[in-house]
């Protein structure tokens, strides 16, 4: 009983006033005071409190104010009403969480860092990305191809479908020839760096975010970085590095 109280919002002194009241069903606060051994002005803080929880309520016969306990019935009513609000509250978070992110971001210089640990869990990592537009990547298809080999095609055809304005470096393999034939448009740009650039990490740069993904032998791991000024820093690299790549 008092757990489920608890999740009320209830302490222990309002649980146990609660709980006497639905024993001795509707009194004036001068009686539950006494049974409860509260002082009386204490009680009336109490009420106050739980009457915010909805778990008391009030009426008046003749000319006395009782207060009583509300049933297990409205009990339960309460907790579907709690629940319905929970989930309308839920939904508008939902819809309001990007925007949330975006402020945050704007009025802090702390990066917001989320990282991604195994296939599972990088491609979580990757449908997120495939819904948040145009971005500049440095990346290895061939490792994309062995290591993520349902995203290999499945993200240039994304691209391309969206018409979102991409620019892409491939690592020089047999993949970044086939990635480039198939997939360069005019706002799909794809170049591909010079063979002694070889490294085993992709880094894809949106508008105020970046993901960075590491391709062990054993493991993926993706990092997901919210933060603007980064951001701005590694696009200065990256468009540096596109105007010196052929």
């Amino acid at each position: 009983m008092r757990n489920l109280l608890k999740a009320f919002g209830a302490d222990d002194k309002e649980s146990n006033v609660f709980i006497k009241l639905l024993e001795i069903g509707a009194q004036p606060v001068s009686v539950i005071a006494k049974y409860t051994g509260v002082p009386r002005p204490s009680m009336y803080v109490i009420i106050e409190r739980l009457k915010k929880l909805q778990l008391v309520e009030e009426f008046t016969k003749n000319r006395i104010k009782y207060v009583k306990s509300i049933s297990a019935d409205e009990m339960k009513a309460l907790l579907l009403s709690k629940e319905r609000d929970l989930k309308r509250v839920t939904n508008l978070f939902a819809k309001q969480e990007q925007a949330l992110l975006a402020l945050e971001n704007k009025l802090s210089t702390t990066p917001i860092v989320r990282f991604y640990q195994g296939k599972k869990e990088l491609m979580k990592m990757y449908e997120t990305m495939l819904h948040e537009g145009g971005f500049c990547a440095i990346f290895n298809p061939g490792l994309v191809k062995k290591m993520m080999p349902e995203y290999h095609y499945r993200i240039g055809q994304n691209l391309n479908k969206n018409h979102w304005q991409v620019k892409e470096m491939a690592i020089v393999c047999p993949e970044a020839v086939e990635y480039k034939e198939l997939f360069e448009t005019k706002g799909h740009q794809i170049k591909i760096l010079p063979k002694e650039m070889q490294f085993k990490t992709d880094i894809i740069l949106f508008k105020e975010k970046m993901y960075l993904v590491s391709y062990g032998e054993a493991d993926l791991t993706g990092t997901e970085i919210v933060s603007a000024s980064l951001v701005e820093a590694e696009q200065a690299l990256f468009d540096n590095l596109w105007e010196i790549t052929k």
